[in-house]
């Protein structure tokens, strides 16, 4: 898959003889659209001309916004879905159903078994014994506590209560060891949605654009990406989304710590990335997903955007109990 990222400001993007243009001052770049498969705008001073939109739509170009923390406010994606009427419908009957508690099960099962493959993994690259010790311990967890929940479950509310308990659990220490993991001139302490270190606004702007893959992936699927499990119902928030994207949270912390290990420096201005910096990060970032390869779900290898679309799909399928849903793990 090929992705258009534009983050600079000022600039047009129009299409003519064929070929999309962008350009700005000084600059002047054509893409073909056969090549393209995505198009980002990552900053809010980007117009686009109205055949540009068109030809986006016809030729079924998944155009994405993003606010300047990276989440999508807004998209264009081919009009196909599949079998929506008859997956929706099994979905909102499933929320009061066992197959409530195996969806948020296999959810936070995957979650916690990425989160300590990380770990795993940097504990081969760095010897300290107190990742060793992180990952284990998230395992413990997991092997323990969520399945012990899992095969005493009560009514559903007390049940995702529960889950969501161990989840911080988990996350507690898998932040802690994360932090060991960061230069110390990052001064990264934990998890604060609100701080504006530079690692935290990285995965806070990480998380925003997973989010938008997670939602097209659904949709596509036929899922209501409103219609949750686990994160209670809000008006207008899609809580399928932020329940779905806990699988695949570590694509965000991977590439993080590959950019600050590796000496990159983002720029932090007001709080928010530069626009050099997103698209740094933006870049790096759709690497990871359209370069890394899993066999998870097929003996082929696919891409990690991929595996985001088949557990979509599968979760879907399960819905309409034509098959079994597994979150998604990484083959660390």
């Amino acid at each position: 898959m090929k992705t258009l990222i534009i983050s600079d400001y000022g600039v047009k993007l129009r299409f003519t003889n064929g070929v999309f243009i962008v350009e700005g001052k000084n600059m002047k770049e054509e893409y073909s659209p056969i090549n393209i498969d995505q198009i980002i705008i990552a900053t809010s001073g980007v117009s686009i001309t109205s055949r540009a939109i068109r030809k986006i739509m016809l030729l079924g170009i998944d155009l994405v916004f993003l606010d300047s923390w990276g989440k999508p406010i807004g998209r264009l994606y081919p009009s196909y879905v599949n079998r929506t009427v008859e997956t929706r419908r099994r979905q909102y009957e499933a929320f009061s159903t066992d197959k409530h508690y195996n969806i948020v099960y296999q959810l936070i099962y995957s979650k916690l078994s990425n989160q300590a493959g990380l770990l795993k993994r940097y504990y081969y690259i760095t010897r300290l014994s107190i990742v060793k010790e992180g990952y284990n311990e998230i395992l413990s967890i997991r092997d323990r506590e969520l399945e012990q929940v899992f095969l005493n479950r009560g009514n559903i509310r007390d049940f995702n209560e529960e889950i969501m308990k161990i989840e911080a659990e988990a996350a507690r220490i898998y932040w802690s060891v994360y932090s060991k993991l960061v230069p110390e001139k990052y001064s990264f302490d934990s998890r604060d949605q609100d701080s504006s270190d530079p690692v935290n606004v990285l995965l806070n702007y990480g998380y925003g654009v997973l989010y938008k893959d997670m939602w097209k992936a659904l949709v596509l699927a036929g899922l209501d990406p409103y219609a949750g499990f686990l994160h209670v119902d809000r008006s207008g928030k899609p809580v399928l989304v932020y329940d779905f994207v806990e699988q695949f949270r570590f694509i965000v912390d991977l590439t993080v710590l590959r950019l600050i290990r590796r000496k990159w420096e983002p720029s932090i201005e007001g709080g928010l990335l530069s626009w050099n910096s997103r698209k740094h990060f933006l870049e790096a970032l759709e690497k990871t997903m359209d370069t890394e390869k899993t066999t998870y779900y097929t003996n082929t290898p696919i891409t990690l955007r991929q595996a985001m679309k088949k557990s979509a799909f599968q979760l879907a399928s399960f819905l309409r109990d034509e098959s079994v849903f597994k979150g998604f793990i990484w083959e660390w």
